[in-house]
């Protein structure tokens, strides 16, 4: 039975595009750069499930892969991005993140791997952009009816979750401007 190509890689597949953005890499290569990323913290990336998110990326057109082969080892493939895993992997790592919830886990590795790519511009933008998103839901919450309990504390418990991490999200931003 042939794979489901999902339309959209999600966030491990994303995570891999932008890990390529630093250069070709075969999957202990990617491993141990996931590794040093610390992406565990977020979610778990085995290696035969890293190569299922390879085959898929590869058969969206987003990432190829070349043969290569040292002395008598074994050839290993080489994966690479094409153009439109390029564009791919800067438009998801420019985007902020559209849930509270995903800022504890997307947001946290699009500002490890703009780190890990020496990216700091990129990464006080897009710290500003997900700061603008968060303000924006705050006042949703406020324009929101509340007519039930449960709808109350549940507005409440959003209201103090989204205030939280733009607290967090400002933090984050005077740090970065802090001179070193």
């Amino acid at each position: 039975m042939p794979r489901k190509v999902s339309a959209e890689p999600g966030p491990p597949g994303f995570t891999l595009l932008a890990v390529l953005l630093s250069g070709p890499a075969h999957g202990y290569d990617l491993v141990s750069r996931l590794e040093r990323l610390g992406a565990a913290e977020v979610f778990p990336l085995e290696r035969p499930t890293l190569y299922g998110h390879l085959h898929a990326l590869e058969s969206a057109g987003l990432v190829r892969w070349r043969e290569e082969r040292h002395g008598g080892r074994p050839p290993r493939k080489v994966f690479e991005l094409t153009a439109a895993g390029h564009a791919a992997a800067e438009a998801w790592l420019s985007e902020p993140v559209p849930r509270l919830r995903q800022v504890r886990q997307e947001f946290l590795l699009k500002l490890a791997l703009l780190e890990l790519l020496g990216r700091p511009a990129a990464s006080r933008a897009l710290i500003a952009r997900q700061l603008d998103a968060c303000r924006a839901y705050l006042s949703s919450l406020a324009d929101a009816p509340a007519e039930t309990p449960v709808a109350r504390l549940n507005r409440g418990a959003r209201t103090s979750a989204a205030s939280a991490t733009i607290a967090w999200l400002e933090s984050l931003l005077t740090l970065e401007e802090a001179p070193a």
